[in-house]
């Protein structure tokens, strides 16, 4: 009869090596790995930081280069005098219609100015000197028909030995007045031989110039106006259309 005997098996130094050299092949890899990985994160957080450092430098650079049209083509708001010349001969007795328009006219602009007076310059030493001072006269009644007190008109006399036998009687007020303080038209720089992708000199002084001819109150450049007093009984009745009767009945503001 046999006999099995049966023995615990105790692995060799050689084999624990092998499975040691195996797992050392394997866990290499994965360590490369690791390794790149974080490398790769590191470099993208370290480009999207330069990146938002990039534009906030670039950002301030370009937006402290002036390439504004409102600052190179400024409107500025100066006093101007505002006249109109009114042509007698020296036959001339009384104003003509023509002339009696353009009387009310400028005294209609002179109103909305609100300045606070005018002259009548008339003419002296000139050969219409006589009918000059008649016309003058006339003009006065005119200008008071429009409202404008005679303490605020002044009659003035000039010189005018040398304007001929035509000299004009001149109305004048001083008045604000909005104009640019460049010429437009400048074209001193090729349009097409640029690099900086900005705008040329001449661009916006049109728009710039029509906008001051076009402004009726320079004064409301400098800064706004008063604001009045709150009609409480005109609120007070809309609101309470409102409440009672809706939208769709309410009053009109003016009646």
């Amino acid at each position: 009869m046999s006999r099995v005997l049966n023995r615990t098996t105790t692995p060799h130094l050689a084999d624990v090596r092998a499975d040691a050299r195996v797992h050392a092949r394997n866990a290499r890899p994965m360590r490369l790995m690791t390794a790149r990985t974080l490398a790769s994160v590191m470099l993208v957080a370290t480009t999207l930081v330069s990146g938002c450092a990039s534009y906030e430098r670039d950002h301030v650079v370009v937006g402290s280069v002036p390439d504004d049209y409102r600052t190179r083509h400024p409107i500025i708001v100066s006093q101007s005098e505002t006249k109109e010349d009114l042509i007698v001969s020296a036959s001339a007795k009384v104003l003509s219609m023509r002339d009696h328009d353009v009387v009310q006219a400028f005294g209609s602009r002179f109103k909305r100015s609100g300045a606070s007076a005018m002259a009548i310059l008339v003419p002296t030493g000139s050969p219409n000197e006589a009918a000059a001072r008649r016309i003058a006269h006339q003009i006065v009644p005119v200008l008071k028909e429009q409202g404008i007190s005679g303490r605020r008109i002044l009659v003035q006399n000039y010189q005018a030995n040398g304007h001929g036998d035509a000299a004009t009687i001149r109305l004048v007020y001083s008045d604000m007045k909005a104009a640019l303080e460049t010429e437009c038209g400048q074209w001193e720089e090729d349009l097409v031989d640029t690099s900086e992708n900005r705008n040329y000199a001449n661009f916006g002084c049109a728009t710039q110039k029509n906008l001051a001819a076009m402004i009726a109150e320079p004064a409301d450049l400098l800064g706004p106006r008063g604001v009045t007093d709150i009609d409480s009984t005109r609120r007070t009745t809309v609101i309470n259309n409102w409440r009672e009767n809706g939208s769709g009945q309410l009053e009109p503001l003016f009646q």
